[in-house]
């Protein structure tokens, strides 16, 4: 759509500029604009026409302002685009409407729908853009056995993935990372699930058309992080990692795991080894594709965290990776709600002797 100046037309979409907004309208003739409203400024404050749609002449309705005409600038708006006649009609059937709304009926919403036939508002696009991209990322955690209680996930598809899960203990900890995730969905976004587009890769990997997440479960807890930018979450149960690992099997793994720079920057402890795999998890969850290398995956990638949770008596290393982990919110579930956590964040590596490195 291109504004510009000119000579009005019947049936013509109009604007003028008044301070900071705009302010549109129909115009059929010189003595005869209609609109949702009177322009807003100050001799209008009281006046009853001022939020309902209301005829006035060209003057009332510039206030002195340039009057701007809206152009088509392509096949598709000049299609849109309704006969005068028929523009015209709409509007004065509509005089005397009520139900103004700043920011989802106005009266860009009612001049554009008279001529155009849609009901669009550039005002409304660019705050949906800006709430779109507004870094939001948090995390949320619960006990598995609590949240695998749910009945059911959505999509379909994945609730008969889950109950194809032959392990009883799996299958409950994918059921509850799932339910966990539809209910951060909801505080965060106030989204239903139905409402979202989840699909399904050929590598297995879960996505949602309309906002980034992603699962983790480990030590009895389930984990979803979701953002509105790529995410990946990794989590592991401090106790369970090692005791489930003899001090060899966790030796054999970082030498597998982890580069020798990696070696150099975090040091060959088990409990440093922990946080680098965590965060390599983290890392390809947020960017990678197909099937996980642990050594092609940075641990040191600008995007990554890595802080210990406690979680009752259970100690969580968990790892956020994504372009707003720095503003992550940490929430616990209970059984009396969400409740936020201070994490223990540990994101600077020590950097060892090369010599002590593992090879």
């Amino acid at each position: 759509m291109k504004w510009l100046p000119g000579r009005c037309r019947t049936g013509d979409l109009i604007r003028v500029h008044l301070g900071s907004v705009c302010h549109y309208g129909v115009f059929v003739s010189e003595d005869e604009v209609i609109a949702f409203g009177l322009p807003p400024v100050e001799q209008y404050r009281d006046d009853p026409r001022r939020l309902i749609v209301c005829s006035t002449d060209i003057d009332t309705f510039a206030c002195g302002s340039i009057v701007e005409i809206a152009h088509a600038e392509n096949r598709q708006e000049r299609r849109k685009r309704r006969p005068p006649k028929k523009a015209v009609a709409d509007a004065r059937a509509r005089l005397g409407e009520t139900g103004y709304n700043l920011l989802h009926n106005n009266c860009e919403h009612f001049a554009r729908e008279c001529v155009f036939g849609e009901h669009r508002c550039e005002l409304e696009e660019a705050a949906v853009r800006r709430w779109r991209e507004r870094p939001v990322c948090a995390v949320y955690l619960a006990a598995v056995d609590d949240m695998a209680k749910e009945d059911a996930v959505y999509p379909p598809e994945r609730a008969r993935e889950i109950r194809r899960c032959t392990d009883p203990g799996l299958r409950a900890a994918k059921t509850a990372d799932w339910a966990l995730l539809e209910l951060a969905v909801k505080q965060v976004f106030g989204r239903e699930p139905e409402s979202l587009t989840f699909r399904c890769s050929r590598h297995g990997k879960w996505s949602c058309e309309e906002l980034y997440f992603s699962l983790s479960h480990a030590g009895g807890y389930a984990a979803a992080a979701v953002s509105s930018a790529p995410v990946g979450v990794d989590m592991e149960g401090v106790e369970a990692f090692f005791a489930r690992r003899t001090e060899e099997e966790i030796r054999l793994m970082a030498k597998r795991a982890m580069t020798s720079a990696e070696h150099r920057r975090w040091g060959g402890d088990p409990a440093a080894f922990l946080t680098c795999w965590t965060r390599k998890e983290a890392v390809f969850k947020c960017r990678g594709r197909g099937a996980f290398r642990p050594a092609a995956a940075d641990a040191d990638d600008a995007g990554v965290r890595s802080c210990r949770v406690m979680a009752g008596d259970t100690e969580l290393a968990l790892a956020l990776c994504g372009r707003h982990s720095a503003q992550a919110r940490f929430y616990l579930m209970d059984g009396d709600g969400a409740h936020p956590v201070t994490p223990r964040f540990d994101d600077t590596p020590q950097t060892v002797d090369p010599d002590a490195a593992a090879e």
